[in-house]
């Protein structure tokens, strides 16, 4: 490969670095391990000058890292806690119902700068207080909060 200046430890450098990128538009902590482990295999491809020690090392290291690294690094940074931002940041908030079905339309509320539908289980009025629990589309789903 000698006409172009590159050598196959390049090639192996490169694609850890194209992994490593594309690691950031897939989810998981995948791509990043398999990038580190081509890493791993170029350096040892220049040391050793073989493709078979590269091979072997590309394997061990990505061994070790989905087997050791990647569930440790998984436990401490991701969890299953839903995202706090959008729809999921709502979930908790209290809001003050603006009217009601008593008044002739259905139950809104004002929730930041918007109007929303409301709809609950529980018998509610204008002026009552009420916590978001889920939110559907375009219709925030309250339970009434006793005082």
């Amino acid at each position: 490969m000698g006409s172009i200046g590159l050598e196959f430890w390049h090639l192996w450098l490169i694609l850890g670095a194209m992994l490593l990128t594309a690691e950031i538009f897939v989810p998981g902590f995948v791509l990043a391990g398999l990038g580190v482990a081509a890493f791993v295999a170029g350096f040892a491809h220049f040391a050793s000058d073989s493709l078979g020690w590269a091979m072997l090392a590309f394997s061990v290291a990505s061994l070790v890292f989905f087997f050791g690294i990647r569930p440790l690094a998984v436990r401490t940074f991701m969890d299953d806690k839903p995202s706090p931002f959008g729809v999921n940041a709502m979930i908790g908030k209290r809001v003050v119902i603006s009217d009601s079905p008593d008044l002739g339309g259905g139950m809104q509320t004002h929730f930041r700068d918007t109007l929303w539908s409301v709809q609950s289980d529980d018998d509610l009025m204008e002026g009552d207080e009420a916590e978001i629990i889920e939110v559907k589309s375009t219709v925030l789903v309250v339970k009434r909060i006793n005082h």
